[in-house]
């Protein structure tokens, strides 16, 4: 819908003027100037009462076993790895949480010492000592395990040579003196150890010592001080450290890089040794199996005294030498299949990882490591957490389901290769059919040959995962290779900048708040900005405030400034009048006290101090205010000739001993039935003839919000001046004006503003002040 040229106006008329704005609250200058110091101050006090906080970063490169050479399960289990990025990632995600586990942090915590923490306070700035302390301080190991709350203490240097200590634990204070250092404490947490740091000097200051439970510090590390990120495209997790101590930040960093590869090293070398023990079990085995059949060959040669094979054999042999090594093959994977089942049966090896000797079945040791993986990951996940964790409930499925896929995959690849080995026993029989005329013995002797070799085979193989396992222990690398060490440290807070930013902008704000509440809650009109989008009714003049609390004011004097105002809105009215035709001027206002006396007074006397020949007339019947004023007489006045008591209106005319050029008849005797007297044709009869005789007619009239009477007598003027006072006025009565206005109840209406604090006009909206003194006080009231 388009916007019309009235909308656009009425638009146009609610858009904020900032200008109005600023000067609405800039009078308040010194206020705002005040509070922005204070609230600076303390701004300054809060950043000095804050901690120092370093920020530290390093990047740890995680190096996957698999690839880098290492002769161990874990590498034999990676080559088979068809995941791609998926599981490498997956890896980087597990290796963080390590890093991040609470066991880790308590080894940290342990060897730092950070569980007790040193530090120094100077005019509200405390400083963290780490390792600079010149005190030692020590909880037995016992209390500091079961220790449930912070211990706090105060070491101060006495005056003399001694010191003295202050202390709190779970609300129980203690306080000790002791005579020299080292020396022993006992406090409601324990016995506590203080002594000097070596090569440290008695200091001159306190020091304020804090000592918590280990695990309680290593949450605090893991969760709080601690917060890692893991890079998208290569293997590495940054770490970043937020602390008050530069050198802490960097042990910190350093120390946890150091246990977390020497965790993995003892991960890996557990893994070797299970491996090592597992194959040198089957070997002792082996040796008798092989040291029996090693027996028999000799014991059937010499029974059956063979030196060598019979030339005539060879055609057939080689025949069946292909035969004879695949069934060698099948055979030595049947062999191996049953010591990985009887491994799987052992109830010892429940949670041991499952050896590769060398199976050739690509589904079997597919599943295999899959499941060596899930016990890798679910020992390291059970170092940091309890059992109860959701994630090591799940692993723990995983693991079961999974051997069970293995019992059912050795299974099927039994099967297989039992298959496999008859079809060959089979083509074997019918090689054998072939040389069943060669000599039994011969035939016998290839037999148990082939038994000999199974042995030295299997034998054999097992010896080279051994060594292999052995040089895998023998030879470890770092699983975590730091790429940027921790050198340098950002200072993170307090954000000094920001924090004196945010005090100066509250400091500014709070007063300008108060002011914008108050003007909220006021609902007096405090500015001629504010009229004007209240009213639609022009403004003609303003009055300003009367500091001398008379009702009259000096016309004669040329520095008070009210005297100028009244002669500025004497000459605007020359503009608004077409004088001589038009002369009689209506005084009125909403309600009584926004100074519609005071304005009509001085107005007269400002009309006749120019020769004019003026009369104001006091038609306010119900509550007359010029007798009050001019000191005038109460017994005759307008009621009574409207009344009829009084034909002669000369007779009823007053004057002034100050203003003698000023006539003035006065309200009389407040009447019974004021509307009924104006309603009277005398009122119109009396304007017409003072119309002959004056050049104005200045009438001082009752509130038009309260009665009626104004609207009765608007039908002999030409104008009315409707008075708003300043910080007096409501701004629901501009309503009513507006509705006056619109209904034509009076005759051309204009607003003049009383009360103006013209200070604020000469700084801010360069009125008419120049060469006026500053005003303060209040007008008479009607």
């Amino acid at each position: 819908m388009a916007t019309t040229p009235d909308q656009f106006n009425e638009f146009q008329e609610e858009s904020i003027n900032w200008r109005d704005l600023f000067e609405r609250y800039i009078i308040y200058w010194k206020w705002i100037l005040v509070s922005a110091i204070l609230f600076l101050a303390m701004g300054y006090l809060y950043n000095r009462s804050q901690p120092d906080v370093y920020q530290l970063e390093t990047a740890v490169l995680v190096v996957d076993p698999s690839r880098s050479g290492g002769m161990n399960e874990m590498s034999i289990l990676k080559q088979l790895d068809l995941g791609g990025m998926g599981n490498a990632y997956t890896m980087v995600n597990n290796e963080n949480e390590v890093i991040r586990s609470t066991a880790l942090m308590k080894k940290v915590v342990n060897q730092l010492e950070l569980h007790t923490s040193y530090s120094t306070t100077n005019f509200l700035k405390t400083t963290n000592l780490y390792n600079t302390s010149p005190y030692k301080v020590k909880l037995d190991s016992l209390s500091l395990v079961i220790l449930q709350h912070a211990l706090e203490l105060e070491i101060t240097p006495s005056l003399s040579e001694g010191y003295s200590v202050k202390g709190e634990y779970n609300g129980q204070l203690f306080t000790e003196e002791l005579a020299t250092l080292p020396a022993l404490l006992s406090t409601p947490a324990g016995a506590i150890s203080i002594g000097l740091r070596e090569n440290a000097t008695r200091p001159d200051y306190p020091v304020e010592v804090t000592i918590r439970n280990v695990n309680a510090v290593a949450r605090q590390v893991a969760k709080g001080i601690l917060s890692t990120s893991i890079s998208k495209q290569v293997d590495v997790i940054n770490l970043t450290v937020n602390v008050p101590n530069v050198q802490m930040g960097k042990d910190i960093l350093n120390t946890i890089v150091h246990f977390y590869n020497q965790d993995a090293i003892d991960q890996l070398n557990r893994s070797a040794n299970n491996t090592k023990d597992f194959i040198d079990s089957r070997l002792v085995l082996l040796t008798d199996e092989l040291s029996t059949v090693e027996r028999d060959v000799e014991d059937y040669k010499q029974v059956n005294e063979l030196t060598d094979i019979q030339a005539d054999a060879n055609l057939f042999l080689q025949r069946n030498s292909e035969v004879d090594k695949q069934r060698l093959d099948v055979e030595t994977q049947l062999s191996l299949i049953r010591l990985v089942e009887d491994f799987i049966g052992q109830p010892r090896n429940q949670n041991a990882l499952i050896p590769n000797l060398g199976l050739t079945d690509v589904g079997l040791l597919a599943v295999i490591q899959q499941y060596n993986e899930l016990l890798m990951t679910r020992e390291r996940v059970s170092s940091g957490t309890s059992t109860d964790n959701p994630a090591y409930q799940s692993l723990t499925r995983q693991i079961n389901s999974t051997r069970q896929a293995i019992r059912t995959s050795i299974s099927n690849s039994r099967r297989g290769l039992e298959l496999t080995n008859r079809e060959l026993t089979e083509q074997n029989r019918k090689s054998q059919a072939q040389i069943r005329e060669l000599p039994r013995k011969e035939r016998e002797f290839v037999e148990i040959k082939r038994q000999q070799q199974v042995k030295e085979t299997l034998y054999l193989f097992l010896l080279q995962k051994r060594e292999e396992a052995s040089l895998s222990m023998a030879v470890n690398l770092p699983k975590g290779r730091v790429l940027n060490a921790p050198d340098q440290a950002a200072k993170t807070g307090p954000r000094t900048a920001m924090i004196l930013m945010g005090f100066l902008l509250v400091g500014i704000a709070l007063p300008i708040l108060v002011v914008f509440i108050r003007d909220l809650v006021n609902t007096t009109i405090t500015s001629r900005p504010m009229l004007d989008k209240l009213t639609r009714v022009p403004i003609l003049s303003e009055l300003g405030h009367n500091a001398t609390g008379e009702t009259i004011v000096n016309h004669s004097s040329v520095t008070d400034s009210n005297s100028e105002l009244f002669r500025l809105l004497r000459t605007k009215l020359q503009f608004v009048l077409q004088h001589p035709k038009e002369k009689v001027l209506l005084v009125t206002s909403t309600e009584l006290g926004e100074g519609k006396s005071y304005a009509s007074i001085n107005l007269a006397i400002s009309l006749s101090i120019t020769g004019k020949k003026v009369i104001l007339l006091g038609m306010d019947l119900r509550k007359p205010q010029l007798k009050k004023h001019l000191q005038l007489l109460d017994d005759i006045g307008i009621s009574t000739y409207l009344s009829g008591q009084e034909t002669d209106y000369r007779r009823l005319i007053q004057r002034n001993m100050q203003y003698n050029e000023l006539d003035i008849i006065a309200a009389g005797v407040i009447p019974p039935n004021p509307n009924e007297l104006l309603i009277n044709e005398k009122l119109d009869q009396l304007i017409t003839e003072l119309r002959k005789e004056y050049d104005y007619i200045v009438i001082d009239t009752a509130p038009v919000g309260a009665v009626s009477d104004t609207f009765l007598i608007d039908r002999v003027v030409d104008i009315a001046l409707y008075m708003v006072r300043m910080d007096y006025s409501d701004k629901r009565n501009m309503e009513y004006l507006n509705h006056i206005y619109e209904e034509k109840s009076l005759k051309r209406p204009y607003i003049v503003i009383n009360d103006m604090n013209m200070e604020s006009k000469y700084y801010y909206h360069r009125g008419y002040s120049y060469g006026y003194g500053k005003y303060y006080g209040k007008h008479k009231k009607d």
